[in-house]
């Protein structure tokens, strides 16, 4: 690659500083990982440098995370059963597994993502005795920008459809960068991935939100091997004053395999299913 001019490289900074503070003094959430994308995006415009994503920001601005995969069109969501207690979307929809390390650990197809567990976990609560709306879409696809805006939109419709709906699952999975394995834990004979609760402080529902993760881990404390998930507050809504039983769960990371994240799933499920039916 040839060498840019001092000049060159002053101007590219200057104008990255400008765009900057444009966004910064127009409200966008901004952080020093952002700026220093923006300067080297200025820089290299062609290489579609991402953004981090990072539950820290309620709409991380990465664009473009996956090139080279069509765009699938919205889908329908899928009902299991009549009159469904449970509500299970994805705000980063594309967020996947091994064997995928591919477009940085997204994929826009459905197998070994978020998704993929979701089907899990929705199939294995009709085996439960409990009925689950689950719905696929790609709210963060083309970008992540306003990726919390689609999903609460998505939410909120679904909750007007289906007034019977008690609980609402943001189904995520977290990220490690280092290339080892992720954390594991063997419950019932089966290798499953740790979970987590992240809970939203400031939404208006934070109180009632907070129990009912605590009382997911007591159930799964008493009756179900311990099984229980790491509870992580941080100071944004994550669209949970749509409901007083609303979860952002992260199930596993980037570096578990696709199936010790379905066997989390399937053993939530469990947890899950008790807890509402002890009417928690």
């Amino acid at each position: 690659m040839k060498k840019f001019a001092a000049g060159s490289v002053i101007g590219i900074y200057l104008l990255s500083v400008a765009v900057f503070c444009v966004h910064f003094m127009g409200g966008v959430k901004a952080s020093a990982t952002d700026f220093g994308v923006l300067c080297i995006n200025t820089a290299y415009p062609a290489a579609s440098i991402q953004f981090a994503d990072s539950r820290d920001n309620e709409d991380a601005g990465q664009t473009e995370i996956i090139e080279g995969e069509a765009i699938e069109e919205p889908k329908e969501p899928v009902v299991f059963g009549d009159e469904p207690a449970v509500l299970i979307l994805h705000t980063h929809a594309t967020e996947a597994y091994l064997p995928v390390s591919s477009g940085n650990y997204h994929s826009k197809s459905e197998a070994n993502t978020v998704r993929d567990v979701g089907n899990v976990l929705a199939k294995s609560l009709e085996a439960e005795g409990i009925s689950v709306v689950h719905d696929k879409t790609l709210h963060d696809s083309p970008s992540y920008n306003n990726s919390y805006n689609r999903s609460y939109q998505t939410a909120e419709a679904l909750l007007k459809k289906y007034p019977s709906i008690k609980c609402v699952i943001d189904l995520h999975r977290d990220a490690i960068s280092t290339e080892g394995s992720a954390a594991t834990v063997k419950v019932g004979g089966k290798v499953c991935s740790r979970y987590s609760f992240v809970i939203g402080t400031t939404a208006s529902t934070y109180q009632q939100n907070k129990q009912f993760v605590n009382n997911l881990n007591k159930v799964a404390k008493n009756s179900h091997s311990g099984y229980t998930g790491k509870i992580i507050e941080k100071g944004y809504t994550y669209n949970q004053n749509l409901s007083t039983k609303y979860l952002l769960l992260e199930v596993g990371y980037n570096r578990n395999q696709i199936e010790e994240a379905r066997n989390s799933a399937e053993l939530f499920s469990k947890i899950l299913a008790d807890t509402l039916k002890k009417g928690y």
